[in-house]
């Protein structure tokens, strides 16, 4: 059985509280609205920005964690799913949303609302999803 150093788990449990507060805002305040109403937008893109990097964070932490080095976003991903730490349809998610932050964050190519609207709505259950397999893997 892997152990986990207190504070690594501990780190887990803070950026872990940090991935609920922002899943939880989204959840209430989400709305259509958000294509119209600037501020509300880029409030609703500021939280989901820092909920995947809250997100990323873990999976570099549960990484670090396993005796091997973090790596980038991605890779991190692929090595959680390989060692069957995330399942590979949550791991495709949290790539897909991070994809999405890195969009939302730099402006590649503009951004197009409605499609950010969307891909928000289908990307929060992964992010919600993940902190059930986070707290699961903290508790083996």
């Amino acid at each position: 059985m892997e152990t986990h150093t207190g504070t690594i788990a501990e780190r887990v449990v803070q950026k872990c509280e940090m991935l609920i507060d922002r899943v939880e805002f989204i959840d209430l305040h989400f709305s259509e609205e958000i294509l119209t109403d600037r501020i509300l937008r880029k409030a609703m893109y500021k939280e989901f920005q820092e909920a995947v990097e809250a997100a990323a964070d873990i999976c570099a932490l549960m990484r670090r964690s396993l005796d091997s080095s973090a790596q980038d976003d991605y890779s991190n991903v692929d090595y959680l799913v390989e060692r069957e730490i995330i399942p590979p349809d949550l791991g495709q998610s949290l790539k897909e949303a991070n994809g999405l932050r890195n969009r939302l964050v730099y402006e590649y190519d503009g951004i197009n609302d409605r499609i950010a609207y969307a891909s928000i709505t289908r990307l929060i259950e992964a992010l919600r999803e993940s902190y059930g397999v986070i707290l699961t893997w903290l508790h083996r």
